[in-house]
């Protein structure tokens, strides 16, 4: 007899994409592989029919948006479309997210304030909040140790806060990891340095990068969350230094972003020397301690301020999201679709709130599970307080009171 578990993987993914879409709940239950390969199989379906998907964080809200570059190269003109957004909890207000983190099907949001943070995967709704110890001038990122990703237990958070302390009149560097396991901050032990994060960070097969500077280099920064320990890998171009003067404001801009979920990639551009040039490299191999670059595209282009960035290499182009004020003095959001000879407008936001940075990335969907943290210690100890014994009442009949079960998660709305 053929059990289910002997068919052939192409086999099984020839017998999902026949089945039809209107059936896919009852498969939750049935078979829970099979439910996430078929939810794979109609993401991608998806994605070829109508483009890209990313992540847009826009004026405090997360929205999942699709821009098809089909015919970018043929004079057809790329076109955006908004799909969902990170809505309202029931029992909750509008989120109000400053920023943002992916890594490998989850995403990460740090709430206005930085009071708490919240832990969310789009493709099967699930989310988790988690409290820092403390707020203010923190950044986090999330990451997770060994090769799998397959259980948000293997996932951690990194908090990094930099600041300078008026007592010891110097700089001061705090590093935190929280685990989903144990539901616990601990005091990370790594040497002092004086890095500055000048960029948002990045996540490659589960561990974060960063543009840093120390001393007026530009480098990047890595943490590996296996070994729990910081590294230094070199940009693919020589930084100006702290010599070279900066004309009209404008600095360097550095800004990472991923390929494939595999590879690193680099866009620079340096505005204060005068060009109008962007390079964008890709990684051919990335560690923590090592890596090598190639050349993705090189084109003269008049970006002044790339805070994120994806790249297409089916077409060869760079889809850069972007900020600067009008006459005004308003912030304001662009995203260009940048290529050889290729620039091309395709969304325009006229304000952005100044508590959050816009912020573009790829998505890619996951059935990774965000178990919730258990409450059950939590209500036996409610209910204990509110069965304690009268003067008279023996304690036997209070332990042995019954614990509610744990109630089944309210349904939200997400992507």
């Amino acid at each position: 007899m053929v059990m289910i578990t002997d068919l052939p993987f192409d086999l099984e993914k020839k017998i999902l994409t026949l089945v039809p879409k209107e059936s896919r709940p009852q498969w939750q239950t049935t078979c829970k592989r099979w439910y996430a390969l078929r939810q794979d199989l109609l993401a991608k379906k998806h994605l070829a029919q109508t483009g890209r998907e990313f992540i847009l964080l826009l004026n405090t809200s997360v929205f999942s948006t699709t821009i098809n570059l089909q015919g970018v190269h043929n004079n057809v003109d790329p076109t955006m479309e908004f799909g969902g957004k990170l809505g309202s909890l029931q029992d909750s207000n509008d989120l109000q997210i400053d920023s943002i983190f992916y890594c490998k099907g989850l995403v990460l949001c740090t709430m206005v304030g930085k009071q708490r943070l919240l832990v969310c995967n789009p493709s099967n709704r699930e989310t988790r909040y988690v409290k820092p110890r403390s707020n203010g001038c923190s950044e986090y990122a999330l990451g997770y140790k060994g090769s799998k990703s397959s259980c948000v237990n293997s996932y951690k958070i990194l908090r990094y806060c930099r600041y300078f302390d008026m007592q010891m009149m110097r700089t001061v560097s705090e590093f935190e990891l929280y685990d989903f396991m144990s539901d616990s901050w601990r005091v990370l032990d790594v040497d002092e340095h004086d890095s500055y994060i000048s960029a948002c960070g990045v996540s490659v097969k589960g561990n974060t990068y960063w543009v840093a500077k120390r001393y007026g280099n530009q480098f990047i920064l890595s943490f590996d969350f296996t070994r729990e320990k910081f590294g230094f890998l070199p940009l693919p171009y020589e930084s100006a230094g702290p010599g070279v003067s900066v004309d009209y404001g404008h600095k360097d801009t550095a800004v990472l972003s991923v390929v494939r979920e595999e590879q690193l990639s680099v866009l620079h551009q340096y505005l204060h020397l005068f060009s109008f040039e962007m390079k964008i490299w890709v990684s051919n191999m990335i560690g923590t301690k090592k890596v090598s670059w190639g050349k993705f595209l090189v084109v003269d282009v008049v970006l002044l301020n790339v805070v994120s960035f994806v790249v297409d290499e089916e077409h060869k182009v760079a889809v850069c999201c972007c900020t600067d004020k009008d006459d005004g003095d308003e912030e304001g959001t662009s995203i260009f679709v940048i290529g050889e000879n290729i620039q091309r407008h395709v969304y325009d936001e006229e304000v952005t709130i100044d508590a959050s940075w816009p912020h573009l990335m790829n998505y890619v969907p996951s059935p990774v599970h965000v178990v919730r943290k258990s409450t059950r210690k939590s209500k036996r100890k409610r209910i204990a307080r509110r069965h304690q014994p009268e003067e008279g009442t023996s304690a036997r009949s209070v332990e042995e009171t019954k614990v509610t079960p744990k109630a089944k998660p309210k349904a939200y709305r997400s992507f």
